[in-house]
């Protein structure tokens, strides 16, 4: 699933963390919650400038795509994307791990899990509400927006406390990992080793009504 998250940071947490400026200030808006099904703006940084927070549309697009976000994401969902999927490098996801990398910003994602037959929803954010960055890619389309995709990764001990149907996890980086992602001159080797040794931050839940 992983098609909620949420950020209530302000610019100046924001910029503290990542040591990076909003090059549209006035455009930044916490948001308890951000629907990615709905067509949602987030706050990315990017490879090509590791010191600007940008906005991109929550689900990549191909490049070359002119026809409504909808159209695409109705047959092709892209909100998000597991690993072993960028690994082979086909169709809209060519060359995104070797060129097109950033992270989205967020305070917080949800997962979902079964309780008492019904499926309940549970808010996952670090005890001080602290920004993170989700691993991710993106697409620059012809008339320069930028759409992208948070990458997911298969769920292993250190994410076993937090309640989730899935088996899979976003890749939260810590601070030694966001710096490898965001530099151009990180390898693919380098970039999958992060894959193969990640482990998940001090994640805290309760329950939500997202």
């Amino acid at each position: 699933m992983f098609y909620k998250i949420s950020n209530i940071a302000s610019k100046k947490a924001i910029e503290r963390k990542f040591h990076a400026s909003f090059q549209f200030p006035n455009l930044y808006e916490p948001l308890d919650l951000i629907e990615g099904l709905l067509e949602s703006t987030v706050a990315i940084i990017s490879i090509n400038d590791p010191k600007k927070v940008l906005y991109a549309i929550w689900g990549l697009l191909p490049e070359n795509f002119e026809d409504n976000w909808s159209v695409f994401q109705d047959v092709f969902n892209t909100l998000n994307v597991r690993v072993e999927t960028l690994q082979s490098g086909t169709e809209v996801y060519h060359n995104a791990l070797k060129e097109r990398r950033c992270v989205i910003i967020a305070t917080g994602f949800y997962t979902t899990f079964l309780a008492n037959g019904s499926v309940e929803k549970c808010h996952v954010h670090l005890a001080n509400f602290e920004p993170f960055p989700i691993a991710a890619i993106f697409n620059e389309l012809s008339d320069g927006f930028l759409t992208c995709s948070l990458i997911l990764i298969k769920a292993n001990d250190s994410f076993k406390n937090i309640p989730n149907l899935s088996d899979s996890k976003p890749l939260v980086l810590n601070d030694a990992e966001l710096k490898q992602w965001l530099d151009a001159s990180t390898s693919l080797n380098e970039v999958n080793k992060i894959f193969e040794n990640h482990s998940s931050l001090d994640f805290v839940f309760e329950l939500s009504m997202a």
